[in-house]
């Protein structure tokens, strides 16, 4: 198998493994909202990612959903409007991790990461059928 589309590949499972993992915590008795909120903001990042991978554009180490989205827009038209909304997943990749005056995040918050976040996978897996055959 051609190395960038194994690489894409990966992306695409790991992403699939974060969704899988929010939706573990967001079933648990006294679930854990950041963590949701940081595994979903994980799974749109991977899924970006793969796509970009799949596609031979570099994306760096960044976790700035909201550039990686204006990144894959020449390749898969439709990401834009996940834009507004997708750009909030940013601060779950590290400010919520750590104890610092961002707060916590609220059931409502995590609840809508995973759904944003969900989309996204689903919107990039959809754009790579041949893909998710191999």
């Amino acid at each position: 198998m051609d190395p960038k589309v194994e690489l894409a590949k990966q992306f695409l499972m790991r992403a699939d493994d974060d969704l899988q993992i929010s939706e573990i915590i967001l079933e648990e008795s006294e679930p854990i909202y950041w963590a949701i909120a940081f595994h979903a903001q994980q799974c749109a990042e991977k899924a970006l990612k793969g796509l970009l991978t799949f596609h031979d554009i570099r994306a760096g180490k960044t976790h700035d959903i909201g550039g990686l989205l204006k990144l894959g827009l020449p390749v898969l038209p439709g990401l834009e409007k996940f834009t507004e909304q997708a750009s909030s997943l940013t601060a779950y990749a590290v400010d919520f991790r750590y104890p610092v005056q961002y707060g916590d995040v609220s059931k409502k918050e995590a609840i809508e990461a995973l759904e944003m976040a969900r989309t996204i996978y689903e919107f990039v897996l959809n754009s790579l059928p041949n893909l998710a055959e191999n």
